[in-house]
């Protein structure tokens, strides 16, 4: 299985090296004259220089097999918020030694690119679950493998590292302290979005399917929205929902869940004006993670309505039925369906509670939550500086 695996990613790259890497030796000048020969060495150097693009320094590296050596999965609970303990998918008794508990909530967090476990927003989702209670939060961490688009490996890479997910998916779910598939909640940022809906992929019906699976502004460069195999959509898992503050620019745009949500009407979010586009686009698509970690613990809640069209929204048409209303982030219900808006703040907290009631009105932060949303906004500009650098290879 493996060397077929192998086989198949090899192919994969000699095609998508196979064009404009002519050698010198492939040109005769003396069966042109020096005008065509001339012409015909800027066409070699010009496909040359293109063919560089697809070669970054931060492509996946051999072996093409799961588990991979720098594809690592680290459990996080109460007691060992600081020291997360390392699963071992090829030992069976791994779990044994963690302080796993099957009987708490499990989050299995995929970050994009630039991301890691000690990178924003994977530290301040775990501490906004921790402060709500206990969980078995799981982080892929895959950061020192990939940092930045690797286009060469766009065809493929995703999947793999769905494939690897799917093992620890199996794992857990074989283990004799583990649990079904079906109550697991798989939560992707960008690209890691789509990796976790591509987890179904390798799950047969007999191993179960996902719970739910959270996508966090799935990103645009990868599946366009017409093929369910490589996009995240409702078949993937029980329940599907997605958060989108991007979309059509950095993140996708069509509805993909069985609950799709455009924050401030999704493409673009306030307090993200900046003097550079790039600067600018970046922060709509990052803005979506402190959006989801403030809803874990929010007291006022994003509460989001229904609405025809995205006109309509933003000329203030809609008017929801009380309870037409649904809370977006964590705390979601199952039920939702079809395509929600919600507004949000500028600054947090974010969340402005429920439509017109005057005592879920924001309040003025005290502080402590001033010099914490100091620290957020720091580490989210942190963040989409890590962002812009890889979407520049991109774009």
């Amino acid at each position: 299985m493996y060397r077929a695996c192998d086989a198949i990613i090899e192919t994969a790259n000699r095609r998508s090296r196979k064009g404009g890497q002519l050698m010198h030796g492939d040109v005769e000048p003396s069966s042109f004259d020096s005008t065509a020969a001339a012409h015909k060495y800027a066409v070699i150097a010009q496909k040359k220089e293109t063919n560089n693009v697809f070669n970054t320094t931060s492509c996946l590296e051999k072996p093409y097999r799961c588990p991979h050596p720098k594809i690592k999965f680290y459990l996080y609970t109460r007691r060992t918020q600081q020291t997360p303990e390392l699963i071992d998918v090829l030992d069976p008794e791994s779990l044994y030694y963690t302080h796993w508990n099957p009987s708490h909530p499990v989050k299995i967090v995929i970050h994009g690119f630039g991301g890691g476990r000690n990178l924003s927003p994977s530290p301040d989702m775990r501490k906004a679950y921790f402060t709500r209670g206990n969980y078995n939060i799981i982080i892929v961490d895959y950061g020192t493998a990939v940092t930045e688009p690797c286009l060469s490996q766009i065809e493929w890479a995703p999947r793999f590292g769905s494939l690897c997910v799917s093992q620890l998916v199996k794992y857990i779910a074989r283990h004799p302290r583990g649990i079904k598939p079906d109550d697991m909640h798989l939560i992707g940022y960008s690209v890691g979005a789509h990796i976790a809906g591509l987890v179904a992929n390798y799950l047969t019906p007999q191993e179960g399917k996902l719970g739910r699976i959270t996508g966090l502004d799935p990103t645009i460069f990868f599946y366009g929205g017409s093929n369910n195999s490589r996009d995240l959509d409702p078949s993937d898992a029980h329940f599907v929902d997605i958060i989108h503050t991007g979309a059509g620019i950095l993140g996708q745009w069509n509805p993909g869940g069985h609950a799709d949500f455009y924050v401030n009407g999704g493409t673009s979010q306030p307090g993200c004006a900046s003097s550079t586009i790039f600067q600018t686009l970046a922060c709509d698509h990052t803005k979506v993670t402190p959006y989801f970690i403030e809803s874990i613990n929010s007291e006022r809640g994003f509460w989001a309505g229904p609405c025809p069209t995205l006109i309509s929204y933003l000329l203030g048409w809609c008017e929801p039925k009380d309870s037409d209303y649904v809370l977006m982030g964590e705390h979601l219900s199952k039920q939702a369906r079809g395509v929600y808006y919600v507004t949000t703040n500028a600054k947090p907290p974010y969340a402005r509670g429920f439509p017109g009631k005057t005592d879920e009105l924001p309040k003025h932060p005290s502080t402590a939550e001033c010099e914490e949303s100091e620290q957020q906004q720091q580490q989210q500009q942190q963040q989409q500086s890590r962002f812009v650098k890889s979407q520049m290879v991109v774009i």
